[in-house]
């Protein structure tokens, strides 16, 4: 058999073409042998078939055009399966000397490491293999790209070939194909600098002088440009016939040659628009520059592992091939971990050095002296140290130099590094919409979304996603994304056949220090993605020289006093910890870090609450750091600072459940709730109850099981669950009576009053408040038993006793002052509002209400200002001021919906539509509302409060 893309699609046997049938299969075949050997996802097939415009048959229709393609190529006959099936879709196998593409391209690989004479003789070879443009005919617009790289390959090669053919002294034979060959590339400069070179060693100045003119008008024409300084400059040189466009001795000496040693690129690249205009920018010469003195540009790629270092380099490389037609030198320094000595061997060898000397530095000297003055690229991929990019630099400002690095070189100003940051959302889904195909992107554009966060905007990570969902057509996009959000078993989902996100990372870690490793892996045991960079000196009690390496290393980021790890290296991390660490040590870190996180709640509750007040606490917990340390830590906003180590706490709870630490996990989960309840995280307080209560009931601890109990209770209470609620609060209330825990048992008592205030059961309430108070009194919780007299007082406003409610406010209100607890005393004052609004008292009431919001808002309570607002547009109303009671009452219903708090939206509701002139329409629509989240709450007082609304409408 033998396959020929160079030119018109063509496949022979035994010397005779083959039918291949119309255009589909034609695509199809083309596709296969673009990739011979390696197997193309029929989603690939699909896109090259029919680009965005793939029909619902399309997949059908491949299986068809294969099963033909296999009969047209005799393979169904043959026991050899030449096109056999491979997932993700289907390879074709070639033999040597069957693809004439393949054939170029070694033959044009031979001769980068032959002698010239030979080289140019090998080139003719290669360039003889071309028929006219690939694979010409074909309408892909898939293909377009990778037929316009392969031209751009062969216009290398020729002018390569040239260039030989030019120092042999074969200039007047070369005339006729230059001059083809320049009006086939009109704008192609090195192209047209070669036939001036041999028109004038043709002896025909006049002509090489006009060649310039001409090819000057038409790059004005066309582009509005100038030649280039070496183009002029050979202009000048043929005005003057200066001697050194003549061939040496008569005869010539060969030129060095132009090595072509990149990589080729197998998909294009992705995104990175800017990456790659700053990189083109950074190697290219500074102005005044380029003669061949001084030191070559260098620009250096770092990122972590995966990020998409080489994918970029290679691209810009490609990109900046006609930048440096005298050669192109490429060294991986990072899978074997060559010598630069060795490198520098090969260098030479490949740029024509008749003798390569013995030492480094001789060579690295040798190396310099043959690019001086030369256009040269050298990109060194997986760069270790400085000292290698150093000994592997060229000579002369007319070369560059591009690396890609793990970590950033010590010695090179940071304006020449590019430090590589994940691809974003509309990239990372473009990359897996070219591997999946369009058709198959398109039906679940928000699952492809999520999954693009997931792998973290990874180039590899995302390159191996696509490939196992194109290797799996059953698979769903939606199933991946399930996958995924299993982080124990990330890694293992992001491997597809050679491609490991795993591989590259233990690169990453394996050159780390020690003290790097271990705060990787505790970091890793944590399971936080982010934090406080207080959390590295915690672990490690070093100011920072094992993070600096892991951010070094790009396996960790720093930024705004925050330290972040992403999924992936989190994963890995916590693999080697499982692996590295013993039992007993993985415990004693966890015990550590969730100790110092309870003590940090702990000191954010007692700025709070004036103390150690409303909370239940273990009897025998770990020391913390001390008081002092942990406020340095808050800060002036000790409620802000916990919310910024939300994911922290959280991973606290979840740490300490899953090593037994069974009491100081119900302490953090108890403690935290001074977050939960400011800032309306209702479903962190659920979860963080949840797991503390197994945690206890496993180990067997009582109190914390009744502890956690009343918690959740409180929560469901808070979120307004009132049926739920019942059951826990009852078993808390079991436990406590049966241990003897009169603190327990007071807190419980204060939420068992506040369930019978919603059945409307208020004097019973009363008493429920009233048992609990002489408890809260012996356990000197003073802000328990101040919300304790808070409540009794709603009771009594409700029935009409301002009195006595105005005395029980003052004792509450005095008691919050003494202890300092803010959020208490603008409970207070709403009540005390109130009161004022009941007796006519407007300037009072309204001013009462200021001040509670002014506390409410200096510790960022959301719940506890849509209260006060509440309360001020009740005020309002009552006073007449409607449109003001309509713009406070928008606000209240803004920051309920925000944290979740339908007890107040449902009165802001209320609210809305008693308004008096209200549109009767909009008024219904807020009271079906109101009436609708009572009724889902239980709360039967205000149910019927808006029934009797909705009633008078």
């Amino acid at each position: 058999m033998r396959f020929k893309v160079l030119g018109p699609l063509v496949a022979e046997r035994e010397g005779q073409e083959l039918h291949l049938g119309g255009a589909l299969p034609r695509i199809i075949l083309a596709t296969l042998l673009l990739e011979a050997g390696r197997p193309v996802p029929i989603e690939r097939i699909i896109e090259a078939a029919w680009g965005a415009d793939a029909p619902g048959t399309a997949r059908n229709q491949v299986q068809i055009r294969i099963s033909q393609l296999r009969r047209g190529l005799g393979d169904t006959a043959s026991p050899y399966r030449r096109l056999v099936t491979r997932p993700p879709g289907y390879l074709l196998r070639v033999e040597p000397g069957e693809l004439d593409l393949a054939e170029f391209e070694e033959l044009t690989a031979r001769a980068e490491a032959e002698e010239p004479k030979t080289a140019a003789m090998t080139l003719r070879r290669a360039l003889a293999l071309w028929r006219g443009p690939v694979l010409a005919g074909l309408d892909s617009p898939m293909l377009a790209p990778v037929a316009q790289d392969l031209e751009e390959r062969r216009l290398l090669a020729h002018e390569a070939c040239v260039a030989i053919e030019l120092d042999a002294g074969r200039h007047d034979e070369l005339v006729a194909e230059l001059r083809g060959l320049a009006r086939d590339h009109p704008l192609r400069e090195r192209v047209h600098g070669f036939l001036m070179t041999a028109l004038y060693r043709s002896g025909r100045q006049a002509e090489a002088l006009e060649a310039f003119r001409a090819y000057r008008e038409t790059l004005q024409e066309t582009l509005g440009l100038e030649p280039g300084d070496e183009l002029r400059t050979l202009e000048v040189s043929i005005l003057n016939q200066h001697p050194g466009l003549d061939l040496p001795g008569g005869g010539g000496s060969r030129s060095p040659r132009a090595p072509r040693q990149l990589p080729p690129l197998i998909d294009p690249l992705v995104g990175r628009t800017a990456e790659r205009g700053r990189l083109r920018a950074l190697l290219a010469p500074a102005p005044g520059e380029g003669s061949g003195d001084g030191e070559p540009p260098v620009a250096v790629v770092v990122g972590r592992p995966g990020i998409g270092k080489t994918a970029l380099a290679l691209q810009v490389a490609h990109d900046l091939i006609a930048r440096h037609p005298d050669g192109q030198l490429y060294a991986d320094l990072g899978e074997s971990r060559p010598r630069a000595s060795d490198v520098l061997s090969r260098f030479l060898r490949a740029l024509g050095a008749a003798a390569v000397p013995q030492t480094e530095q001789e060579r690295a000297a040798a190396f310099r002296a043959l690019t001086a003055g030369r256009r040269v690229l050298v990109l060194l991929d997986n760069a270790q140290s400085a000292e290698q990019i150093h000994a592997l630099t060229p000579g002369g400002d007319s070369s560059a130099v591009l690396v890609t690095a793990r970590r950033r070189p010590a010695d090179l100003p940071d304006h020449r590094v590019l430090a590589l940051q994940p691809l974003g959302t509309a990239e990372a889904v473009a990359l897996l919409t070219r591997d999946i195909g369009p058709a198959r992107a398109g039906t679940a554009p928000g699952a492809l979304r999520e999954l693009a966060a997931q792998c973290g905007g990874l180039p590899l990570a995302l390159r191996i996603a696509g490939a196992r969902l194109a290797a799996r057509p059953q698979w769903s996009i939606e199933t991946m994304v399930t996958m995924l959000g299993d982080t124990h078993s990330i890694l293992d989902t992001l491997s597809y056949g050679d491609s490991e996100v795993r591989a590259g990372l233990r690169v990453a870690y394996d050159s780390l220090s020690p003290q790097a490793r271990r705060l990787l892996r505790e970091l890793g045991l944590l399971d936080c993605s982010q934090s406080g960079e207080w959390l590295a000196s915690l672990l490690t009690g070093d100011p920072g020289d094992a993070r600096a390496e892991l951010v070094e290393a790009s396996l960790l980021e720093v930024s705004g006093g925050r330290l972040r790890l992403h999924d992936l290296v989190r994963a890995f991390a916590r693999e080697r910890a499982a692996a590295q660490e013993s039992h007993d040590r993985r415990t004693a870190v966890a015990e550590r870090f969730c100790s110092v996180v309870l003590h940090l709640a702990g000191r954010a509750h007692v700025h709070h609450y004036g103390g150690h007040f409303t909370l239940l606490r273990g009897q025998s917990l770990p020391p913390g750091p001390p008081e002092r340390e942990a406020d340095d830590l808050l800060g002036d906003d000790p409620i802000g600072r916990l919310d910024e180590e939300r994911e922290v706490l959280m991973a606290a709870v979840r740490l300490s459940a899953a090593h037994g630490l069974h009491e100081l996990c119900w302490n953090l989960a108890m403690t935290c709730v001074v977050l939960f309840e400011t800032r309306g995280y209702f479903d962190d307080w659920r979860t963080a109850c949840e797991t503390a209560l197994e945690a206890c009931r496993t180990a067997g601890d009582t109190r914390g099981e009744a502890a956690m109990l009343y918690s959740l209770s409180s929560m469901l209470l808070f979120r307004q669950l009132y049926a739920e609620a019942q059951e826990p609060l009852s078993q808390a209330l079991t436990v406590f009576d049966a241990i003897g825990d009169l603190h327990g048992r007071a807190l419980a008592l204060r939420n068992v009053a506040l369930l019978e205030r919603t059945r409307g059961l208020q004097e019973t309430a009363l008493a429920s408040y009233g048992r609990a108070l002489p408890l809260l009194r012996i356990a000197g919780d003073r802000a328990g038993e101040a919300h304790v007299l808070v409540n009794m007082a709603a009771i009594h406003v409700d029935a009409d006793r301002l009195d006595e409610a105005e005395t029980l406010l003052g004792r509450a209100l005095a008691i919050f002052r003494a202890e300092g607890v803010g959020r208490g005393q603008a409970q207070a004052l709403t009540r005390i509002a109130l009161l004022a609004v009941r007796r006519g008292d407007q300037d009072r009431a309204l001013e009462l209400y200021e001040e509670a919001g002014t506390l409410v808002r200096a510790e960022h309570d959301t719940i506890g200002e849509a209260y006060v607002l509440q309360g001020t547009a009740e005020a309002l109303i009552a006073f007449g001021r409607v449109p003001e009671a309509r713009a406070t009452l928008g606000r209240v219903l803004e920051l309920a919906e925000a944290v979740g708090e339908r007890l107040i939206e449902g009165r802001a509701h209320l609210g809305l539509g008693s308004l008096p002139a209200e549109n009767h329409e909009t008024a219904r629509r807020h009271l079906d509302r109101a009436h609708e989240l009572f009724s889902v709450m239980g709360a039967q007082q205000w149910r019927a409060r808006a029934a009797e609304a909705l009633a008078r409408l």
